[in-house]
């Protein structure tokens, strides 16, 4: 910290100092952050199982004019696209069914024999994850229960530390004379106690109503889509719900004694997909003085708050999955004035503050250096200017004294 005054020219035999000096973090109290309501244990293994309907009428359009195997296949793509391939603890793989014979009666026995485990669900191979999905196309009948039971082999066994879901994406009913409702039962009380989730593309309310049991038997959730982006929407919200894709974090503004900015959130919304050209809505948030920490989408967000001066302090923060984001702060004490205006400015030239100073005004500021001059010569000042450093979760007193 470096002082400078010029009361050697105006007081006679009288020195000035100029202290400053640092309050440990340990004095305050600072938030500690916590983990997504939803989000599994520590240690969790989620074993994840994508089965795709590859029979012949996902040949048929959505309600935008597009036919279902286009807008599947675009919608994996953005789904493999987001999946994180560097959590040892996820894995996920792909299974198709319905995609040999063909959707006559003459292919049918071969076609309600089809149900293959193309991608093994081990780590994440999003390579071998997008091989499947250009080679998807529709061919043949529906064979629903088949896939769901031979799916009870792909899993390991469930425990507290293993999660076992399937997501099936289907836009029909079954086709092949089984019973998907009392194979999904069987399917969670099994060893693997796996969950399925359903998608039902392109079905109708009867249809979604008779597929429901399926998720019903075995603790999941259905969902009917009938284009692209409904698809997309079903799909991420049974990975966001599984942990398996995670698109939010946390941002904590650091409380020293409970002080903090309350400051405005500004984040880009998420990029346009295939699926979803427009991309996401943006998102924005005020801090209130009720918490200091926010769950925000991932990305860039820009920060921003008001200073005493009436200028403002913006920064720019990025937003990992799953972690938070700290923008740490530090306090700075004002010594006693004497009724003189000062003005404190950061380094970049913003000004934090412009006013008289007294014992006791203090201000939250970004770790850094500051300056803080004498704005206008009114009578004989003792403190005409000082730089301070200030430190990350303390308090920097600054404090001036007199001796003849």
């Amino acid at each position: 910290m470096r002082a400078v005054t010029r009361a050697q020219e105006r007081i006679a035999r009288t020195l000035v100092f100029v202290l400053a000096f640092s309050i440990l973090a340990s004095a305050f109290t600072i938030a500690t952050p916590g983990r997504a309501a939803a989000q599994e244990e520590s240690g969790t293994q989620v074993n994840v199982e994508l089965i795709l309907d590859s029979s012949g009428s996902m040949a048929d359009v959505t309600n935008t004019g597009e036919p279902r195997i286009d807008a599947a296949k675009r919608v994996l793509n953005d789904v493999i696209e987001a999946i994180p391939d560097d959590r040892p603890e996820v894995n996920v793989g792909f299974r198709v069914f319905g995609h040999l014979g063909n959707n006559t009666e003459s292919g049918r026995a071969e076609s309600c024999q089809s149900s293959d485990l193309t991608v093994p669900i081990e780590g994440v191979n999003k390579d071998a994850l997008r091989g499947e999905v250009a080679d998807y196309a529709p061919v043949g009948w529906t064979p629903i229960g088949l896939s769901l039971e031979r799916a009870g082999a792909d899993f390991p066994p469930a425990s507290e530390s293993v999660v076992n879901a399937a997501i099936l994406v289907t836009d029909g009913l079954e086709t092949c004379d089984t019973d998907p409702c009392a194979i999904a039962t069987a399917l969670k009380a099994s060893e693997a106690a796996v969950t399925v989730y359903v998608v039902g593309l392109g079905l109708t309310e009867e249809d979604l109503r008779i597929t429901s049991c399926i998720a019903e038997n075995s603790g999941g959730q259905i969902v009917g889509a009938q284009n692209a982006e409904e698809l997309s929407a079903a799909l991420f919200t049974f990975l966001e719900e599984l942990q398996v894709v995670i698109t939010t974090g946390f941002l904590e503004i650091e409380s020293i004694g409970g002080l903090y900015p309350l400051a405005n959130v500004s984040c880009e919304g998420q990029s346009a997909t295939d699926s979803n050209p427009e991309g996401g809505e943006a998102f924005t948030y005020t801090f209130t003085e009720d918490t200091n920490q926010v769950e925000v989408p991932v990305g860039i967000c820009d920060v921003d708050w008001a200073n005493p001066s009436g200028q403002s302090t913006e920064i720019r923060v990025n937003i990992e999955p799953d972690r938070t984001t700290f923008i740490r702060g530090s306090l700075l004490k004002f010594p006693n004035g004497a009724g003189e205006i000062y003005t404190l400015k950061a380094q970049d030239g913003t000004v934090i503050w412009q006013d008289q100073i007294e014992q006791g005004d203090f201000v939250w500021v970004l770790p850094g250096i500051y300056t803080c001059d004498l704005l206008e010569l009114v009578g004989d000042p003792i403190l005409f200017s000082f730089t301070v450093q200030t430190l990350p979760g303390s308090a920097t007193q600054v404090e001036i004294f007199t001796a003849p």
